[in-house]
């Protein structure tokens, strides 16, 4: 999921005390998609993450990736500054992150010196379990590498590892703490340590606790996120409504403001809002483009067996694909309320 900027997350605890949050919300989508055409975009998207690997060293059960057969692929830099040629303007920041781990692909840092070389800031998400000592030295000496989120589903060993299939937990908070011990030596004002939870049946119980262990590694901030069915056997994992209802977002808006870190929840909604009202900015802000060129309208639902797919950089032109019938007619559907894609998104 594309993170909100960092001066918009310190006001998410007081929108939500102030409980007119999702109100401001739906005003402000509401606004903008008045401005912008239902189905053509007065702009190019301002959001650009490009895929770095299908590649994965974990097999996680919330992962479409944990299903899928074949070796995978990396981004090359042949392949990303193809990419990079092929859109309209110079994007001021990259996500280079998608359904693989990263620091999987060993040119990554080649890609992220060919972002620096274009004056391009990026950041990217990791499960955390591959930060070596090269590796973090890697990155902490990139200062175009402005935020390194860090995914964290469990505080304890069994949680911990059951939903992160192939990592040890003793070993990921010792590189984890390395990490972000030398990110405070070396980078302290400049690099972002941020945390992704997605929540699931198993550490439902343990927000608190992430809050706490993430605290205690030093993190910047959290982001506590509804769980994105891109499967059947991602679905499984989800919390009914009834268990999502026990979530108290107050008192862990205290917690993480006791212990001085900035705190996100990303929940799905109790219900549906009415068709027509807008709900989502995505098809006209942000483009995920895959390591083999596909583009796609959505960061929830890439890597899914509901994905969509617009077109591909690497064989048709961008303003094709951005402004052409597929990407056209979903943003109709999805500003109508009528998209099925959309409908099985917690964010919708």
């Amino acid at each position: 999921m594309t993170a909100l900027p960092t001066s918009r997350r310190k006001l998410l605890p007081i929108l939500f005390k102030l409980g007119h949050w999702e109100s401001w919300q739906r005003l402000a989508l509401r606004v903008a998609v008045r401005y912008l055409d239902p189905e053509r975009p007065r702009r190019f998207p301002t959001s650009i993450q490009i895929e770095a690997t299908t590649k994965c060293n974990l097999r996680c059960p919330s992962c479409s990736h944990a299903r899928e057969e074949g070796s995978g692929q990396h981004l090359t830099g042949e392949a990303l500054r193809r990419i990079l040629a092929c859109l309209p303007s110079t994007p001021a920041k990259v996500r280079l992150s998608g359904i693989g781990e990263p620091l999987v692909n060993p040119h990554f840092f080649s890609l992220v010196d060919i972002l620096a070389e274009r004056g391009i800031k990026c950041d990217f998400i990791t499960n955390g379990t591959l930060l070596t000592t090269g590796r973090r030295d890697a990155i902490l000496s990139r200062h175009n590498i402005e935020e390194v989120v860090i995914s964290c589903d469990g505080a304890r060993k069994a949680t911990f590892e059951s939903l992160r299939l192939g990592a040890d937990f003793e070993n990921w908070k010792q590189l984890v703490g390395q990490f972000v011990a030398e990110a405070r030596q070396r980078r302290h004002q400049t690099l972002c340590i941020s945390s992704s939870v997605v929540i699931s049946k198993q550490n439902l119980n343990e927000l608190g606790d992430i809050i706490r262990l993430v605290s205690g590694l030093g993190f910047d901030e959290v982001t506590i996120l509804a769980p994105v069915p891109v499967d059947d056997v991602a679905a499984s994992l989800w919390p009914s409504q009834v268990e999502m209802s026990t979530i108290r977002e107050g008192d862990l808006f205290e917690l993480a403001a006791a212990l001085g870190v900035g705190l996100f929840c990303g929940l799905r909604r109790p219900a549906l809002l009415p068709k027509r009202m807008p709900r989502c900015l995505q098809p006209w802000e942000y483009v995920f483009i895959r390591t083999d060129g596909a583009v796609a309208p959505c960061c929830a639902l890439f890597g899914s067996d509901k994905g969509a797919v617009m077109g591909n950089v690497l064989q048709q032109d961008f303003v094709e694909v951005w402004r052409g019938d597929r990407f056209r007619e979903f943003r109709r559907t999805s500003a109508s309320g009528t998209n099925s894609l959309c409908l099985v998104c917690p964010y919708y």
